[in-house]
């Protein structure tokens, strides 16, 4: 069953969030510290750690490092000190590995008292990354952070005078860097293709809403990347969806508006991260897996949260990755991907994958994601398989997460969580496109839709209603039956008598903080009696 034509309106507010980095210096810049800080020399990785590492690259998985365990607290390693000035008590340890690229942290356990923060930093302080907080702690008490350059780090705790509580800080594993990832992932890598094509070239703009759902993901030692998908309760929850065969993300660092600026040029930036998220379900027959982010997502980070579609009336693909870590990409398909067994099978009319790209999404002709990417990805590869997304979201009961509002639907459109937005869906093809001028709503402000019915003449009726809650329609011979839920609440609608051209319909959008974040299901369609066969009378748009 297909939904008639409808427009999404929706209008967001910023989102309230806690961001991963907060504002702070570390005290060995501002205060006289004894400067020798204890260093810890890590174990080189063993011979069968580097076999399983190259053999990973050789099967065409995105890794850069190696795992080494470490397993040592604060309590352990380091040395502490006060500042005389402040009362401030300071921790501080070097960690390194001869060799090493550069170095990812991973804390086992990770749980500060308030005003405490960490810091990262290379030991001449050039290169920093924190300040890591409370706002940065995770419901399961750990915490990556992404890699820093070369093969030394320092760690640097500064705990306020007075704090109600000691610090948990754990180290659990430190990742190895082997290829020098930091220098691959700038702009412009060293095994960029010419066959891969920017995300912000003209073969993108019709998707520049719905790559700011697309991430990357530092774990484990490797790469992948996944979508931020949409829920029927449109409130923003960060729901992530990527690859079964890219392992565990649950200390994964993800990295948001990872893109050029250009199109072949420009500069692109991996400063807006997040870490850690909760599996939620997993599939390895259909390649996927479902996790929440273990924080929201900040608004300025620009987060889009795509739709999604358990629809197999796919005519066209599209996929948005970071092949090899890069900064992100399109591919085109302009074929109708074909399913094959339990995966989507895609060829590129332009773009490509390569590892890095596995677990990103394919958007269907709606631009709503139908699988995750599975296989495929070579140097230049120009065919990809994708998991279907379709049997995950049936076999694992997707929609207590994604379809909590119960919405009779097949699929939903995305949700912008930064501005106002509107979409149109005709559903099937034997509907008019009615709906013309859709401008972005704007609260305060008369908002107006242009309805034309100069192909119908001999109508005289038209009406426009909205909806909170979609439903999809009875397709019949004649078009789509409205089927939308008449126990939602209704926004605004009218009727009017058609002239046999363009109506406009302004409606005036209270400025009210009760409607920010709404979305409204907004329906044109000439009024016509159709009777079915249990006799109740619905309205017919054909």
């Amino acid at each position: 069953m297909l939904r008639p034509t409808a427009l999404v309106l929706a209008v967001t507010a910023s989102a309230a969030s806690a961001q991963l980095r907060e504002d702070g210096q570390p005290a060995s810049r501002r205060a006289a510290l004894p400067p020798d800080v204890p260093t810890l020399v890590l174990r080189q990785p063993n011979v069968l750690e580097l076999k399983h590492f190259e053999e990973e690259r050789a099967a065409g998985r995105f890794r850069y490092g190696i795992e080494l365990d470490l397993d040592r607290s604060c309590d352990e390693i380091g040395r502490w000190d006060v500042v005389p000035e402040t009362g401030e008590t300071v921790w501080r340890v070097e960690l390194a590995a001869p060799g090493a690229r550069s170095l990812g942290v991973v804390f086992s356990r990770f749980d500060v008292p308030a005003g405490a923060q960490l810091f990262l930093s290379d030991p001449s302080g050039r290169d920093l990354l924190g300040a890591y907080g409370e706002s940065a702690e995770n419901p399961d008490g750990m915490l990556a952070i992404q890699p820093l350059r070369g093969d030394r780090v320092v760690l640097e705790y500064v705990e306020p005078p007075g704090a109600a509580t000691r610090p948990a800080l754990h180290i659990g594993t430190v990742i190895h860097d082997r290829i020098d990832v930091l220098a691959h992932l700038a702009d412009g890598g060293m095994f960029e293709a010419g066959c891969l094509v920017d995300v912000n070239c003209p073969q993108g703009a019709n998707h520049q809403d719905v790559k700011r759902a697309v991430v990357w993901m530092f774990g484990g030692g490797g790469g992948c990347s996944a979508s931020i998908l949409n829920n029927t309760a449109e409130d923003g929850t960060p729901y992530l969806y990527t690859a079964e065969h890219c392992g565990s993300q649950t200390n994964a660092v993800f990295v948001f508006d990872y893109e050029r600026t250009g199109c072949g040029s420009g500069s692109s930036s991996q400063a807006k991260t997040l870490s850690g998220a909760t599996q939620l379900a997993v599939s390895a027959l259909y390649d996927g897996q479902l996790y929440r982010l273990n924080q929201s997502i900040p608004a300025s980070y620009e987060p889009f949260y795509a739709g999604w579609s358990t629809a197999t009336d796919v005519t066209r693909g599209v996929g948005i990755s970071h092949p090899s870590g890069l900064p992100k990409k399109i591919s085109i398909d302009n074929q109708a991907p074909l399913l094959v067994g339990t995966r989507w099978s895609v060829q590129w009319n332009q773009g490509a994958i390569q590892p890095g790209s596995s677990g990103s999404p394919l958007f269907d002709q709606r631009k709503r994601v139908v699988g995750a990417l599975s296989t495929g990805a070579g140097s230049c590869s120009v065919n990809g398989q994708y998991g279907q997304f379709h049997q995950f979201y049936a076999t694992k009961n997707l929609a207590q997460w994604l379809n909590p509002a119960g919405w009779n639907v097949l699929g939903i459109d995305g949700f912008d969580g930064i501005e106002p937005y509107t979409v149109s869906y005709l559903g099937t093809s034997s509907n008019p496109e009615l709906l013309e001028s859709l401008n972005p709503p704007r609260l305060g402000t008369t908002w107006s839709a242009r309805v034309s019915t100069a192909a119908y003449p001999g109508e005289t009726d038209l009406m426009l209603s909205a909806y909170t809650r979609p439903s999809d329609g009875i397709v019949s011979p004649f078009g789509s039956v409205l089927l939308y839920d008449p126990t939602s609440t209704r926004l605004f609608g009218v009727v009017r008598t058609t002239t046999g051209s363009a109506t406009d319909f302004p409606f005036a959008l209270p400025s009210s903080t009760a409607l920010v974040g709404r979305v409204a299901y907004l329906q044109a369609f000439l009024l016509r009696e159709f009777v079915q066969s249990n006799g109740l009378k619905v309205e017919l748009q054909f």
